[in-house]
Formats: structure tokens, sequence, C-alpha cells
């Protein structure tokens, strides 16, 4: 039986009111696939329905953790605070239970005495030990042994952020290591499911490599990014590559199918990618040069061609990261483990639409969803390609209208003009114009006008009632 088919089944018991029945196939089925997010909303799910609010809880919080960009949450959860926490439920507390590991929080610093006491205290109570890399010329390493958790490791900086992580990595004495950022902030709510990740995913076969959950502060704005690699087994063979936006891989490199990738609920409060901040380090202009290294070092290697076309882009350098992406894509479609694809149509796309250059955009967003038909942005940048595509249309349409009105008077040839279009057509359509772009009053006078016209009556009452029904349906919106 298929997984769909099988989930399929388990929704039909459910459906029918046969909770014990599910309920005894759903904890079957986890024990033998605990990281399907699925099967625990399910078992929450039958739970719920047995009143049992506190298992169903624990259940629903386990399939968040394994399933971070969930859309039931909110639901869910408003609907657990009307449900009784019943009796305890020992079988799900033994099904919830992961093998006990030690996590290791490790901090890349340079200057960040601002902001590296709250960083560690966010750490405290959710991992076992915090290690501080540290190349500063300020009060950073000071400041950070003042925490009794805290061991600083002094390196010297190389340009290169890869090994110096992998520095890091050998002081590690934990099972686990947790990378965060001295401007990031754990979530306090999540300080638990640190090491419960760490359990639930260290029995898979393939070294797993784990995605937090990013909340980035970006102009009074949360922008959520689930792309970032920040946790795995600090002893599986895992090392970092890149000088710059690194990433995690084997010995034999990060184009292999030989790790497991996954997304968790670990949420870090981000504040780096302020503008203010961005500017005032510098990150674009030293995340440029040291990608130009990079290609330099390994030209063959997609990542590094799109993060200097992304790069290139913030700077303004639309040639240069038109020809990095451009590179990106040829090389990213001969390596099949590139998962970056997307990415590489997104920031193409949009820059054919900042170039105006709309055919373009269209035929990227074209390959996008051929590639991933799954991608929103994708389907949502089509659309805006088809707006901006439909705006030029209609200043086509009435730059037409008006070309035939002004042509009119003088036109001598030896096929009859439509006259109409001096006496009402050409008007009209430009209250159809108007009508399209929204603008609703200027439209209704114009066919208003003409209302009573004998040829154009039946047409322009028409547009009127539509126009009456539109304003009601907007009308009926707003309340």
């Amino acid at each position: 039986m298929t997984m769909q088919n099988q989930e399929e089944q388990l929704i039909s018991l459910i459906q029918a009111n046969k909770f014990m029945e599910a309920e005894s196939e759903l904890k079957q089925a986890i024990s033998r696939n605990s990281l399907n997010a699925q099967l625990w909303v399910l078992l929450g799910e039958t739970l719920l329905l047995q009143n049992y609010g506190k298992a169903a809880k624990k259940a629903f919080d386990r399939a968040w953790l394994l399933d971070p960009q969930a859309q039931w949450v909110n639901h869910i959860y408003e609907g657990l605070q009307h449900v009784p926490l019943g009796e305890p439920r020992p079988d799900i507390d033994q099904l919830l239970q992961v093998p006990k590991v030690t996590v290791a929080a490790a901090i890349l610093t340079y200057n960040e005495a601002a902001n590296i006491a709250g960083c560690i205290q966010a750490l405290l109570g959710a991992v076992d030990e915090i290690i501080v890399i540290d190349s500063s010329t300020d009060e950073t390493p000071t400041i950070a042994m003042q925490f009794p958790k805290v061991k600083v490791v002094r390196i010297q900086w190389e340009e290169d952020f890869a090994a110096a992580r992998n520095k890091g990595l050998h002081y590690v004495q934990s099972d686990w290591v947790l990378w965060v950022d001295a401007d990031e902030r754990l979530v306090p709510e999540d300080a638990a499911s640190v090491r419960e990740a760490a359990g639930v995913f260290n029995h898979v076969p393939d070294a797993p490599i784990l995605h937090a959950w990013h909340l980035n502060q970006v102009n009074g704005s949360v922008r959520h990014d689930f792309s970032q690699v920040r946790m795995f087994p600090a002893h599986r063979g895992l090392l970092y590559f890149g000088r710059i936006h690194e990433q995690v891989g084997t010995v034999k490199g990060i184009y292999q199918h030989d790790t497991y990738r996954r997304a968790v609920k670990i949420r870090l409060n981000h504040t780096g990618y302020e503008p203010t901040v961005m500017s005032n380090k510098g990150k674009l202009e030293r995340n440029h040069r040291l990608l130009q290294i990079m290609i330099q070092e390994e030209p063959s290697n997609p990542g590094h061609w799109l993060f200097l076309g992304r790069e290139s882009l913030g700077l303004g350098y639309e040639e240069q990261a038109y020809s990095a992406l451009l590179e990106a894509e040829r090389l990213g479609l001969q390596t099949k483990a590139f998962g970056r694809m997307p990415e590489v149509y997104r920031l193409l796309i949009q820059l054919m639409l900042q170039r105006k250059s709309y055919a373009e955009a269209e035929a990227y967003c074209h390959k996008a969803i051929a590639a991933h038909p799954e991608f929103p942005d994708a389907h949502y940048l089509l659309a805006q390609v088809r707006i901006r595509q439909a705006d030029d249309l209609l200043r086509l349409a009435e730059s037409n209208i008006k070309m035939a009105l002004t042509s009119l008077p003088a036109y001598r040839g030896n096929v009859s003009a439509d006259y109409q279009i001096g006496e009402w057509k050409a008007e009209a359509s430009l209250g159809e114009l108007a009508m399209r772009s929204g603008k609703l009053a200027r439209a209704e006078k114009i066919f208003a006008k003409y209302a009573n016209h004998i040829d154009a009556r039946p047409s322009m009452q028409k547009k009127l009632a539509a126009i009456e029904a539109e304003r009601q349906r907007l009308n009926q919106q707003s309340e």
C-alpha cells in the first residue's frame, strides 16, 4: 500500500468515527515511519476527537516540528483551547520518546559585542555546550566568557567562512551542533525543540542536515526563510564548503545524494538583513568579493554563480548579474543534485521584469514551472508578467483608439471609414478601457453619455449594469 493510499484509508476511518481503530493503525504506522508529519497530524486529530486534548497537542507539536511550513497550525491550536485535557496517555508519550542526545551551539563571531550576550542568553536552556569561534578585535570574547557554558576559540580570520566553521567543529564534544549567528535569537518556545529534533533525526541512515526557520526582520516586516542549514550531527563526517554562503555536505561535496535534508521548527529571529545593518557592515560588497574568488577556485559550481548573480543584483550590477545567472542555469541543469534552480529562475524573472522584457520573463516562468510545477513563486511571477503585459496592451489599445479619432477627419481613401468611430465607438472603447482598469466612475460617465444612442443603447446599458454589479460586489467585500 502506498503512503497516499494508507493516509486515505486512515482518513476514512476517522470520518466514519472509528477513532480507536484509526488510532491503533496510526500508532503502528508512526512506529514504522516516525518522520511522516501527516501521520502525526492524523493521530492528533483522532485524539482531539476523543477529547484527549493534552495528548493531541503533543502529537500536533511533533507534526509541526517535522513540518514547520504547515498550514493547519493556527486552526488546530485554536481548536485545542476548547478541548478538555483528558486522561494521561502513556502510550502516546512512549510513541513520542526519542533518544537523548547532546547538542552544542556554535557561534562564529567578529566584533559582535553588541549582540553576543543576547544570543548566548537565548541558547542557555536549549543546548549542552556553547562554542564561540571568534576573530574579534572588540570585547566579544570577554563578554562571551562570562557565561559558564561557553568555550571561546580564538582563530585567525582567513576570508573563509567554511574554514572558520570547520575549525569550530573540531571543538564540539556534543552529538549534534546547532549553528547560530550572533545577530540571531532562538525563539524561547523552541528551546526544547533543539534536543528533540536531534533525537528525532538521530537514527536516519544518511547523515541528517536540518534547516532552521528564520524570521528575518526587514523594514518592520518578517520574511520567513527555511533554506539555511543550521543543525546536524557533529561526528558523522559533515563539513562546510565555500568562503561565503557556505554549504554543508560530506567529504564527497554538497552535490551528492548522501545526506537527508529537512526543515524543522527551530525558529531564529534575525536582524542581520535590515538594510541599515547590511549597509553598515558592507555585507554585499564583501560577499561579492568572496564569491568572485570562489568562482576562480571552482568555476563549475552552479551555486557560486547563483549567489554572485544575487549579490550583483543587490549591488545594482545588472549585466554581471544576468551573465552570472545564465551561467548558474547552464551549470545547474548539468548538476543533478543542484537544488536551487527555482531561485535561479526567480532571479532571472525578476531581472527581466525590471528590464520590462516581458517575453523573456514569461519564458523563464514556464521553465521554472516545467521543472518545479509546485513552486508558488513561479506561478505568482507569471501572473505579474501577464499583468504588466496586459497594462502595456491596454496602453497600446488607448493609443490606437486615439489614432483612429485623429486620422478620421483627414481620411479620404476609396474605402469608406466607419463614421460611428467618431460618433460614439471610440469614446465607448475608452470607457471599456477605463472599466478594465478599475476606473468605474469614468467608465460609467462615458457609458451613460451614449445610453440613449440608437446604435449604442443595448451595449451601453449592459455595461452600466455590469458596473453597478461590480460596485455592489466591492461594497459587500468592504463590509
